[in-house]
């Protein structure tokens, strides 16, 4: 299924955007927005592939001025 582009971060609006990248990461999969959001999910077996997913969403959703901020980034934690 393919799903239309993460919302743009704009540090502006940081609550709106929060909520709907949250939105984006739960349509993703439950497995892609708990690796965004508890530390305890680190132990599950889907923990690596929910991370990736997670992390292509939230750089996509950057501008290449944020973006190199967190390139480096492995995790969404």
């Amino acid at each position: 299924m393919d799903y239309p582009a993460p919302p743009t971060y704009d540090a502006s609006k940081f609550d709106l955007w929060k909520f709907k990248i949250s939105a984006y990461l739960k349509a993703l999969g439950l497995h892609v927005y708990l690796t965004t959001t508890k530390s305890s999910y680190i132990n599950n077996g889907k923990y690596i592939e929910g991370n990736a997913q997670a992390l292509i969403a939230l750089k996509k959703s950057l501008s290449k001025n944020y973006l190199s901020m967190v390139s480096h980034c492995d995790s969404t934690l």
